[in-house]
């Protein structure tokens, strides 16, 4: 069990890599940010090339403004202002196959493993925090990831900060 301190804790990653899965496991407050979005008005149009909504993330930031012991979770969770960024990395790999068994197209399968071998979600967060770890979930032992989060929430996280995961290697087996 991992108990929320006086923080806001952001769990994001690359759709596909465990964030609402682990994010069930706590006992703490969760916001799932796509429904929170939805339900508070915080979407602008709907993308038919991804076949998702579009977030306003200025509106998220203003709704969660006065939010705080709570954790958000999503692939843009990292984009708002977070005292504590967890960024969960999956081998590409890994992560195409269940890109595929969540139906997605190709298109966006392809879109989805370029970021993440690419580090982009961790670049972002990097730029808008500075407490940034990164876990890798590609074999998605949950008692193992909590641990390491327990870890990280004790300030035991160094061997968790952002820039060691490196998956690029991977992109060269693409062509």
């Amino acid at each position: 069990m991992i108990y929320l301190l006086p923080m806001i804790i952001c769990i994001s990653g690359t759709p596909g890599t465990g964030k609402t899965y682990l994010s069930s496991k706590f006992n703490s407050n969760v916001i799932n940010l796509n429904d929170f979005s939805k339900r508070n008005g915080c979407t602008k149009g709907y993308d038919r090339k991804r076949k998702s909504e579009i977030v306003n993330v200025e509106c998220l930031k203003k709704k969660l403004k006065n939010v705080d012991n709570i954790i958000l979770e999503g692939h843009y969770a990292h984009l708002l202002k977070c005292n504590i960024v967890i960024i969960l990395r999956t081998s590409p790999k890994i992560l195409k196959k269940r890109l595929i068994e969540r139906g997605y197209d190709l298109q966006k399968i392809q879109e989805n493993l370029e970021a993440e071998a690419l580090g982009i979600i961790t670049q972002e967060a990097l730029k808008m925090n500075e407490n940034v770890y990164e876990i890798d979930t590609t074999s998605l032992d949950i008692d193992v990831i909590m641990n390491e989060i327990r870890k990280i929430l004790n300030g035991e996280g160094g061997d968790y900060k952002a820039g060691k995961i490196n998956y690029m290697e991977e992109i060269l087996e693409w062509f």
